[in-house]
């Protein structure tokens, strides 16, 4: 290994001399094996780089093959030697499958004690020359030119007052910076539009969605989310599709009270490509901090940008510790390809404006340019469980997480709580997201899911409150109020929804999903003017498919069976023309279960599915089957273990005319109830075929006093509202084998009030008249 004689290092109280192969501290001589000091003086050299095994063990043994346990030995050697501990590594870092970064600040000086260079390596400019790799030699730093006749003791009284300077004006960025961006409630980040003179369009919108997801792996970094800069645009009078140039991006700083922007820019320099970063605080002007780097050819700029942004969040006040434990090569963060990034880019755009079959299609490409893009396929299963192919949902979710060893700690938080969704493991998949919670406060998607989850166990008011959470970390975007809606809608607190509902029409909040919780609300309330106004809103849509559900799930609860049923074909037809064949799977099943609810079993025989309708109608061996098939693919899933199939198997005991089965059966699911409303309902029956009418009233009570429940609990594609209805006509059996007829009759007169527009062949119709005439 080659040295240059008049160079020495210092850090902390160490000084290490290449020439003699010494390393002092306090002038004292440490001991070390000639190799652990050629190891260290490479880490010294590009001190604040994250250097790879693989490099070390080339520059300490260029000649010959050696164990990587050498090389670790040596840095055992080094750490005992710095003094370094497992609980405090001050000096050599190491980062889990990328290798080691000397962490210290080191000063270059003369062997006769000259300072030439104090830094912390937080570098202003990289420069990788093209076919030619980063050398010692290129990361030397420069010596200071002298002039003649002015002495040594001057020039060392200078440097030490530079030094002095330089310390305290870092210190003071570092003191500063962080309660201005790090800790303040409402502070965030504002990445403008790169300027792009390169010629390439690659590079379009492309450079700042990677630079945002660098800087979105600090838990102390609040990026501006895109919808609420579309809507600052709109106020402005500009097109939400502006570009949000240096000036533009000001303004909105300003307007939102935010706390710096970033503007970026990327030239051509031959072959090469130069990056720029500028971060500026809002209120004053002043630049917090500046970084410019170069990287060789096309294919190294992304791992260039992501370097500049680790240094970038360094300047702003981030620890070093903080840095370096989410810290991941750019091109496992994200991804190598420009190209992928690109599209991915655009799904994410198209994902704002809620055009969710437009941002399957960009993640789709995107995961095609790049097959190993994690957090492209996390994002394409959070797409397809919008429009409801759950399905496709969790294919993708899991895919996301077999490639999560190669993404940053924040894309990995977000794609661990995916996974167990997908896998139906409820409680981890709450422990993931509460562990997101803590490391991310300021990102909305953590206590957004985590109201969501909450919802679907049929805990309303704990999902309302993360719900409430997600928009107080991020007021301006729409998820976090569908689970404010979700909760208000199940708790039956419909006033508080529609002041929520016209509060978000003010803002100008928008999407499919949000116009299914106003058509909800609306069916709830039988608001006929909004039901117009909703139906009006999905005409014409993509999605409209949710509309057509919705309206048969209407027709149901009023016993229109004929009507309902072309609507839910209707809906199967749309979402299966538009590739969504599970979504259209799952209408079709609706469809069957109304009508097993209703006591037609020829639709579920005809499509041999869903198992739940085939064991209300007695065919156990294909309701067995199917739910064995889904056991396999759920193992560890809460909800289908603690109740989904413990309620066929209690439909398949009613049919053997085993009802205390079906009862014992149904325990594990009483947590859970409020959201499965079957569960409660087939319990309902049992109670009246043991003839227990007091039990029997008080498992249909629990649905009829909750009619919110009944359209907002399960919000994919559910049976929507008709438990409610089915549940006066199982009220009105239960008092009447109490005696009550009173309350029988009046349970009788509410059902038949609810399907006095019914189709008149219905079998359940037929009976509840029969039964209500013997009242009589």
């Amino acid at each position: 290994m080659t040295t240059d004689p008049r160079i020495v290092y210092e850090f902390g109280p160490f000084r290490m001399d290449p020439e003699k192969q010494i390393l002092l501290r306090e002038n004292q001589p440490i001991p070390v094996t000639p190799k652990a000091f050629e190891t260290l003086l490479v880490l010294v050299r590009r001190s604040r780089d994250v250097v790879s095994k693989e490099e070390l063990l080339k520059e300490i043994w260029p000649d010959s093959f050696v164990e990587e346990s050498n090389l670790t030995q040596n840095i055992f050697m080094l750490r005992k030697a710095l003094g370094d501990t497992a609980e405090n590594r001050q000096y050599i870092v190491t980062l889990p499958g990328r290798g080691y970064r000397f962490a210290a600040l080191v000063r270059t000086v003369t062997e006769e004690g000259e300072v030439l260079v104090a830094q912390a390596r937080a570098r202003t400019q990289i420069v990788i020359e093209e076919n030619e790799p980063e050398t010692d030699q290129a990361l030397k730093p420069l010596p200071i030119p002298q002039r003649p006749g002015v002495s040594r003791k001057f020039l060392l009284a200078m440097g030490a007052v530079a030094v002095l300077l330089a310390l305290g004006a870092f210190l003071l960025i570092r003191s500063r910076v962080p309660a201005a961006l790090g800790t303040a409630g409402k502070d965030s980040i504002l990445v403008a539009d790169f300027v792009n003179t390169t010629g390439d369009p690659v590079f379009d919108d492309t450079l700042r969605q990677g630079l945002a997801i660098q800087l979105e792996q600090s838990p102390f970094l609040k990026i501006m989310d895109d919808d609420q800069m579309q809507r600052v645009l709109r106020r402005m009078s500009l097109s939400p599709a502006a570009r949000v140039t240096n000036p533009v991006a000001h303004e909105i700083c300003v307007r939102e009270g935010a706390a710096a922007t970033i503007d970026g820019a990327i030239a051509s320099l031959g072959r090469n490509y130069v990056i720029t970063l500028e971060a500026t605080r809002c209120k004053d002007g002043a630049t917090l901090a500046r970084e410019q780097i170069q990287a060789a050819d096309k294919e190294h700029v992304l791992n260039a940008l992501g370097t500049a942004a680790t240094d970038m969040r360094g300047k702003l006040g981030e620890s070093l510790d903080s840095i370096e434990r989410p810290d991941r090569p750019p091109e496992q963060a994200t991804t190598a390809s420009l190209e992928a990034l690109q599209s991915y880019t655009a799904g994410h755009a198209e994902m704002e404006k809620s055009q969710t079959l437009a941002a399957i299609a960009s993640f789709e490409r995107a995961i095609q340019i790049d097959p190993s893009f994690a957090i492209a396929y996390y994002h394409l299963g959070v797409a397809y469980d919008n429009i409801g192919d759950m399905a496709s949902s969790r294919k993708f979710a899991k895919e996301a997480f077999r490639l999560s060893d190669h993404v940053s700690e924040y894309e990995r938080a977000q794609i661990v709580f995916s996974y167990y969704r997908a896998t139906g493991e409820v409680y981890k998949e709450i422990d993931a997201l509460q562990l997101g919670i803590r490391n991310y406060p300021r990102r909305w998607e953590f206590p957004n899911n985590l109201g969501l989850v909450y919802v679907d166990l049929g805990r309303y008011d704990e999902g309302l409150k993360w719900g409430l959470e997600g928009t107080r970390v991020q007021p301006n975007i729409e998820p976090p109020y569908r689970r404010q809606l979700d909760a208000y809608i199940c708790l039956d607190r419909l006033a508080e929804a529609r002041k929520l509902a016209e509060k978000l029409r003010a803002q100008g909040l928008d999407g499919v999903r949000i116009h299914q919780r106003f058509l909800e609300m609306a069916y709830v309330e039988q608001d006929q003017a909004a039901i117009s106004r909703e139906i009006q809103w999905f005409a014409g849509k993509p999605e409209e498919f949710l509309s057509f559900g919705l309206q048969a799930a209407d027709r149901n609860v009023h016993g229109q069976r004929r009507e309902s049923h072309k609507l839910y074909q209707r809906a199967a037809e749309t979402a299966s023309r538009l590739g969504l064949r599970d979504a259209a799977a799952e209408f079709e099943e609706a469809d069957a279960r109304a009508d097993a609810l209703s006591g037609n079993c020829s639709t579920a025989r005809r499509l041999g599915r869903p198992a739940l309708a085939l064991a209300m109608c007695g065919d156990a061996a294909a309701a067995d089957k199917l739910a064995a098939e889904t056991s396999k693919l759920f193992p560890d899933g809460t909800i289908w273990t603690a109740v989904q199939l413990p309620e066929i198997r209690a439909a398949i005991a009613l049919n053997r005319d085993q009802p205390d089965r079906s009862v014992e059966l149904l325990a594990s699911a009483s947590p859970y109830e409020r959201s499965y409303l079957e569960a409660s309902y087939l319990r309902g029956l049992a109670y009246l075929r043991l003839h227990k009418g007091m039990e029997a009233t008080a498992e249909f009570q629990k649905i009829v006093d909750h009619k919110g429940a009944n359209w907002g609990a399960t919000w994919v594609h559910p049976n929507w509202g008709q438990y409610y209805s089915l549940s006066y006509l199982g009220l009105a059996r239960g008092f009447a084998l109490t005696g009550d007829m009173v309350k029988a009759r009046k349970a009788f007169q509410d059902f038949l009030e609810l399907w006095k527009d019914a189709d008149p062949d219905c079998p359940i119709l037929q009976r509840a008249k029969a039964e209500f005439g013997k009242l009589r």
